[in-house]
């Protein structure tokens, strides 16, 4: 009979991680306030208050729940990409794209949306998104 282990298991060292997901279906998020930390740590200030501010943004408006927590998912989405060493400009477009066709209804949102996108594109060197 094999056993399933669904745990972590660290023997003789130790274990470092920023994110961890045990178990079936277990998924791991990195904090969005935990990137724009560490995006204003190494000198991306401008990006990290773009998504803090959006996030902000979303938090405060009138949006239905549903819609509000995906729109919080990709902005995490958005977030992750920004911090890779070699972040992807097409995944990062479709992100920010998505997010203005869903939410661009609501002008304070738009406008940090776009302010996000001049923000990385000044980071990667790149024209408007």
């Amino acid at each position: 009979m094999s056993e399933i282990n669904e745990g972590i298991q660290v023997s003789g060292g130790v274990f470092h991680a920023n994110q961890v997901a045990v178990g079936t279906g277990a998924t791991a998020v990195q904090n969005i306030q935990t990137i724009a930390q560490q995006l204003q740590e190494s000198g991306q200030g401008e990006v990290a208050a773009a998504l803090t501010q959006l996030l902000a943004a979303i938090e405060t408006q009138g949006i239905l729940p549903a819609a509000k927590t995906e729109a919080t998912e990709a902005v995490q989405a958005v977030a992750e990409e920004v911090q890779k060493e070699t972040p992807n400009k097409f995944t990062l477009k479709g992100l920010l794209t998505t997010l203005k066709e869903s939410l661009g209804s609501v002008a304070e949102i738009a406008e940090k949306i776009t302010v996000l996108q001049k923000a990385i594109c000044l980071m990667m060197g790149l024209p408007t998104l």
